[in-house]
């Protein structure tokens, strides 16, 4: 597994003295003044943080009224408020939140304003790669690395709609609470990759961005038409995601592989097979852990769980449901035949 796919063990800062919780937010994320509004009595703050790979999530529980004003955080972050409410300013926009609400705390170069009292935040960070990796997959550019796909921006740090937000927390619910903190799912390759893609996907869709403006820009549709091209690169996409199922798979380069663009690649597999790359992936790597558990033997010690995480399932009972509806049987059921 790749070091940088590597889990590192949670860690907790906790204090009562205000000075001492302003140095430890300077130092964890960005150098900022912070203007104490309330009293000091009984101040409490607690920081906790996990990391998995491409994938970072702390809780700060501060119980005093202050406002921070930031330099640059120089990356993306993701607060969803768990208590309390904020206010964050950034280059003209307001962004007024409370419990449940999901927001971007600032474009990673701009500096920002934060003002809070007695909050409770869940603060996600998504490595910029994977997301410049997603936005690739789902944009119109002829490669991945092009500056449509690494250049993504992100234009404004609110939600474009309710049902966006919902759709980011029930991410936000999975990777927090399934894939991080579990050190079992934490560690296979397939889960975190699919959780930090889940993500990076949330965030594209949930907040304004460039990635998703350039989807319906004239010329940036792709380029494989008609039957006899579809069924190539359909072709030539199938064959390479049978290679690669066991593996972290990019949607732009399988589009490489198959000669095409992301957009038309997309567009072959709805034509030639009614369904999305993703969608044809997941069923392979189902198929693929049915096999395992046929084969495998439970007094040896495998267990569905293993199975369905090695395979990128990190959830046992969305896993056994698919399982099911594919193949009639639970795993338990395959596992113990």
């Amino acid at each position: 597994m790749p070091s940088e796919y590597a889990r590192t063990a949670a860690r907790e800062f906790s204090t009562t003295d205000p000075e001492r919780a302003h140095a430890f937010l300077r130092r964890a994320y960005v150098e900022n003044v912070m203007r104490i509004q309330g009293s000091r009595d009984g101040f409490r703050m607690r920081h906790t943080y996990d990391e998995a790979g491409p994938l970072s999530v702390a809780v700060l529980k501060h119980s005093m009224a202050v406002e921070h004003v930031s330099q640059p955080l120089g990356r993306l972050l993701l607060a969803r408020v768990l208590d309390g409410h904020i206010e964050r300013r950034t280059g003209g926009e307001t962004v007024r939140a409370t419990r449940g609400d999901v927001f971007l705390v600032a474009q990673p170069e701009a500096p920002y304003t934060v003002a809070w009292e007695n909050v409770s935040l869940q603060l996600v960070s998504l490595d910029q790669a994977v997301l410049a990796s997603v936005a690739g997959g789902t944009a119109g550019s002829e490669v991945a690395d092009a500056p449509g796909a690494a250049g993504v921006r992100f234009t404004g740090c609110g939600p474009l709609s309710s049902n966006a937000a919902r759709y980011c927390s029930g991410v936000l619910d999975l990777v927090t609470t399934q894939v991080v903190p579990d050190a079992g799912a934490a560690c296979e390759p397939l889960v975190l990759d699919s959780a930090a893609r889940s993500l990076g996907a949330a965030l594209l869709t949930t907040f304004p961005n460039t990635a998703v403006a350039r989807d319906d820009a004239p010329g940036t549709a792709g380029t494989a038409t008609g039957a006899t091209g579809a069924e190539a690169v359909v072709r030539r996409a199938v064959t390479y995601l049978e290679a690669h199922a066991h593996e972290p798979v990019d949607l732009a380069e399988v589009a490489r592989q198959s000669r095409t663009t992301p957009r038309a690649l997309q567009r072959a597999f709805r034509a030639q097979l009614d369904t999305s790359p993703s969608t044809y992936l997941r069923r392979l790597r189902l198929e693929r852990a049915y096999q395992e558990l046929a084969a495998a033997d439970p007094a040896r010690g495998e267990t569905v769980t293993a199975v369905a995480r090695r395979w990128g399932f990190g959830h046992p009972g969305r896993f056994a449901a698919a399982c099911r509806a594919a193949y009639g049987r639970s795993p338990q059921e395959v596992l113990r035949a």
